[in-house]
């Protein structure tokens, strides 16, 4: 695959984790990094890119964003996938245009083929398709070179229909074949994820070796604008990119937006074009509808969360509550159900055992209200 311009490559994270893969004890990796600050891109333009071009192994991916409803045909449309003679490239490319619907597994005549509906519930045959996945993946595997595996928004399976089913037959599969297979299970909640690998009854508890995305910092955005010379032709002030790249987290999307805005609009002010691509996103994203549905006891933990300066449950955290709404902080307990509120609407989530705004878009936005909105 030709990788974008505008991609910047991790390459010695990139490198680590292949080398920890393919070399290390460990069979899996789960992979943890927040909404929309590039594990995808990661996956595919990286980690799979050198896994598959730069060293020959097979390289799989899906995504279980993209079918809720059969995460397993998805998941046997992949290995099945992997298994035809075309490049990484050519299957990734085909996958980001054209997300599967219906999809066919073997050949393309004849009694080894099925066809599979994506939009359907296949509850009834799980048992069926496991066998399936069983035999695909062992036909996948390879000692001297190991598939990977790259297995996109896995806490998804948390909630499928058959999804604890699915998981420990995939448990099962890629224990019998350590050597042969190798994946990186991601996820964007950090609770997700600890409720399929550090669940004890979980079917994957403690199958994979947890990871962290690590953020992007100056390194990208200098690169950043280089292309963005390079393709416009126009010089923009480091410090001011800097600026708004800090502004929202280290959040590459919005960076990007706010680089397009101000290619498409030549004439336009940096500070004007950041303005317009913070409405945009929120436009985009839906904040103002995200934010009138909630109570205001819900916003107020949401703007402690999003400052990050105040223990939400303790005596800072009440004073803090008190200052955004006027009223007396109710007792810990209430402030922990407001936030489990969030996380149960998926705003808010547990990093490192501290909680957060699930979104860093949503958070800047949060930041950038007017506390009298609360």
């Amino acid at each position: 695959m030709t990788r974008p311009d505008w991609h910047y490559p991790r390459k010695p994270f990139t490198h680590d984790t292949f080398v920890a893969l393919t070399r290390g004890p460990v069979p899996a990796m789960s992979l943890f990094g927040p909404r929309r600050t590039g594990k995808t891109e990661f996956l595919l333009h990286d980690l799979g890119h050198h896994a598959a071009d730069r060293y020959g192994h097979r390289v799989l991916y899906a995504s279980f964003w993209q079918s809720s409803v059969a995460p397993l045909g998805l998941l046997l449309y992949a290995v099945s996938e992997a298994l035809r003679p075309r490049s990484y490239a050519e299957r990734v490319a085909d996958w980001l245009r054209h997300p599967p619907v219906k999809v066919r597994i073997g050949s393309d005549k004849g009694p080894g083929a099925l066809e599979i509906d994506l939009s359907e519930r296949r509850t009834a045959r799980l048992g069926q398709d496991l066998l399936l996945l069983d035999d695909l993946l062992g036909q996948l595997a390879d000692r001297d070179k190991p598939a990977i595996l790259l297995l996109d928004e896995v806490q998804e399976l948390a909630t499928a229909p058959g999804g604890g089913e699915i998981m420990a037959g995939l448990r099962t599969a890629l224990d019998r074949r350590r050597d042969g297979l190798k994946t990186v299970f991601t996820g964007s909640s950090q609770i997700g994820l600890n409720r399929i690998f550090s669940t004890r009854d979980a079917p994957l508890y403690r199958f994979a070796a947890p990871l962290t995305l690590p953020p992007l910092g100056p390194d990208f955005v200098a690169h950043q604008l280089e292309v963005f010379h390079a393709v416009f032709q126009r010089r923009l002030d480091p410090a001011t990119a800097q600026g708004f790249f800090d502004r929202f987290g280290g959040n590459p999307m919005a960076f990007q937006r706010w680089l397009m805005t101000l290619g498409q609009y030549r004439e336009l002010p940096e500070d004007v074009a950041a303005e317009r691509t913070a409405t945009a996103l929120a436009h985009d994203l839906d904040f103002d509808r995200i934010w009138l549905e909630l109570q205001p006891h819900h916003r107020a933990m949401a703007r402690i969360l999003a400052e990050g300066d105040h223990d939400p449950f303790g005596a800072t955290g009440a004073a803090r509550f008190e200052a955004l709404t006027g009223q007396p902080a109710p007792i810990p307990q209430t402030r922990q159900s407001h936030v489990r509120t969030l996380a149960r609407r998926g705003l808010a989530d547990q990093w490192d055992r501290e909680w957060r705004l699930t979104d860093p878009l949503f958070e800047a936005w949060v930041l950038d209200r007017p506390e009298a909105e609360i």
